[in-house]
C-alpha cells in the first residue's frame, strides 16, 4: 500500500502517540505543531510504518470523517 504524504499529514495531526522527533518533551511537540507534523516526523516512524501500530487505526478513524 502507497501512502500519500497528505495521508501522513492528516494522520500525524490527528495521533495520539504523536510525538515529533528531536523533541525533548510532548510539550515541545505541542508548541512547535505547525513545524510539519506528518508521521514521518515523528519518533515512532521507523522503516516507512508507525512502530506502535497507530496509523492504520488513525487512518480508518479518519477515513469515517
Amino acid at each position: 500500500m502507497m501512502v500519500s504524504k497528505m495521508q501522513l499529514r492528516s494522520v500525524g495531526e490527528m495521533c495520539p502517540g504523536y510525538i515529533q522527533a528531536g523533541s525533548t518533551s510532548w510539550v515541545l511537540a505541542a508548541e512547535n505543531i505547525e513545524k510539519d507534523v506528518s508521521c514521518e516526523t515523528c519518533i515512532h516512524w521507523e522503516d516507512s510504518r508507525c512502530n506502535i501500530d497507530l496509523f492504520d487505526k488513525v487512518l480508518s478513524s479518519l477515513d469515517q470523517t
